[in-house]
């Protein structure tokens, strides 16, 4: 029963009691407002020659007056709609006299007002004692903007009552993110997205993103979760070479929807031993003021070589010995640059432990940010580093001391913080991250009350207790782990270092 076919008729019979009802003086939009027709009948009609009136009711709850109609089809108020919406429409409904059946009818239109189609609720069987429900399910098809919603009784009906309409739109996931893209620099990968074309009735709420395969660190498959306004997300850490599928996938009330996808390749890195090439350029923030990638190739013996003019070291002939005596300061004995990496070679010869430090030079500076890239070999029993920064004017423990990342060599990366006083103390970060897992990058943050330990981008440690203050510079020492001689050797390499002063 399509609803232009019997405006006509509809109409003349409203007007008998309120004056003739138009499309326009129809319920609100998608609010089915006269639940208990408490004041007028302002969205409901008799689509039949029956005479319409507003009823008391006492024995619904919830419900004072009935829609009644001598008649056997009415319309309820109408609804707004797009497609792919799922509605559950119902109402309460009683014979007048007779007997039946009565079901909802929902007419679908466009834009313009054109009739497509409908769809239509299971019929209930109703009595002249007691309120029964009437129901449909529907899902909006394409090209619908707006909805009739009616009731049919049978013809054996005689009349009908209605009240207590109710519209609710059901929730469901949302569709897929749309637009949805990928970039690389260097070994990382953007993901950029659109939100869905449908959110399922209800707003997204956010995304969950991820990607598969294993990164440069042994990590597997990842993934994280945004809020709704963020449209991208950043994939670090990844292999050279290595493709990887990113995915994507927005979330509303009623949970997750299915996930977009692409793929991506991080190009091969000719230049970066390691798989991450060294940061260059300034960051928010920071002003870059040193860096180091290791070139330009120095033999055992000859460290420092071509790089005199940036680093300084722990090199002295009279072998003095290193900060727990189970070896000697030569760095000269230990550091040689290869292949793209320093390369400090821990080993002992003729019963002597040589132990190594280098200095990056850079103008005296209070704060900063300084990173490394290194890998450290399994089986360097006895060996241990303190990569830190140590006062420039010496005042220890008066002016603090940053470690990190320490620890023995066989063990995990610890990082401390001693307290710039004169009386000592120190804060404690483990990391549970063994020094002979792979290549790792260690940052050190230092601002103003405030030092920050990061371990391949995740924090580590956060201090703000009694925090250095005054100018510093960075030592990267690996040395014996107590009075004995180190009985293992092996190699620590350096990919890259870089250092930032505040901007």
């Amino acid at each position: 029963m399509r609803w232009k076919s019997i405006l006509t008729v509809s109409a003349l019979t409203a007007t008998a009691l309120f004056g003739t009802i138009a499309r326009s003086d129809a319920a609100t939009a998608n609010s089915c407002s006269n639940p208990v027709l408490a004041t007028n009948l302002n969205g409901w009609g008799a689509l039949d020659s029956g005479t319409v009136s507003r009823v008391a009711v006492n024995d619904v709850s919830g419900a004072n007056w009935a829609f009644a109609t001598t008649g056997r089809v009415l319309w309820m108020p109408q609804l707004q709609v797009s497609a792919g919406q799922s509605w559950a429409v119902s109402a309460l409904d009683r014979l007048v006299g007779g007997t039946g059946t009565a079901k909802l009818v929902v007419e679908w239109y466009n834009s313009a007002g054109t009739y497509l189609s409908e769809s239509a609720g299971a019929a209930a069987t109703l009595s002249t004692t007691a309120w029964k429900p009437v129901t449909a399910d529907v899902t909006v098809p394409a090209g619908a903007a707006s909805a009739h919603v009616l009731q049919e009784g049978s013809s054996t009906t005689n009349g009908l009552k209605s009240t207590l309409c109710s519209y609710g739109q059901a929730v469901s996931v949302p569709s897929t993110p749309t637009a949805v893209s990928a970039t690389t620099s260097g070994t990382s990968a953007t993901l950029t997205w659109s939100p869905p074309s449908a959110t399922g009735g209800s707003a997204v709420t956010g995304y969950t993103y991820g990607r598969d395969g294993t990164d440069s660190q042994g990590t597997g498959p990842w993934s994280g979760t945004a809020g709704a306004s963020t449209l991208s997300a950043t994939f670090n850490l990844l292999k050279p070479g290595s493709t990887y599928r990113l995915s994507v996938a927005a979330s509303n009330a009623a949970g997750t929807g299915a996930a977009a996808s692409v793929t991506v390749t991080i190009p091969a890195t000719g230049g970066s031993p390691s798989g991450q090439p060294m940061p260059v350029g300034d960051l928010a923030g920071w002003r870059q003021v040193f860096t180091e990638d290791f070139t330009n190739d120095v033999a055992l013996g000859s460290w420092p070589g071509a790089y005199a003019s940036k680093f300084d070291q722990y090199d002295y002939p009279e072998n003095p010995p290193d900060t727990n005596g189970g070896g000697v300061w030569r760095t000269g004995k230990d550091v040689s640059v290869s292949g793209g990496t320093a390369d400090y070679f821990l080993h002992s010869e003729n019963g002597v432990a040589y132990s190594a430090a280098i200095l990056p030079r850079t103008s005296t500076q209070t704060y900063g940010r300084y990173q490394v890239r290194f890998k450290t070999d399994p089986g360097m029993t006895g060996w241990h580093s303190a990569w830190l920064l140590w006062p420039d004017d010496d005042q220890w423990p008066a002016h603090g001391e940053l470690d990190w990342p320490e620890g023995s060599l066989t063990g995990t990366m610890d990082g401390f913080m001693h307290y710039a006083d004169p009386n000592g103390g120190q804060d404690w970060a483990p990391s549970g991250v063994a020094f002979a897992s792979g290549w790792h990058t260690a940052t050190t943050e230092w601002l103003p009350g405030s030092v920050k330990y990061y371990l391949d981008g995740t924090l580590i440690g956060s201090f703000t207790t009694k925090t250095p203050n005054l100018p510093m510079h960075w030592v990267l020492q690996s040395e014996s782990g107590s009075s004995s001689r180190p009985t293992g050797s092996g190699h620590i390499k350096i990919d890259w270092l870089t250092i930032y002063t505040r901007a």
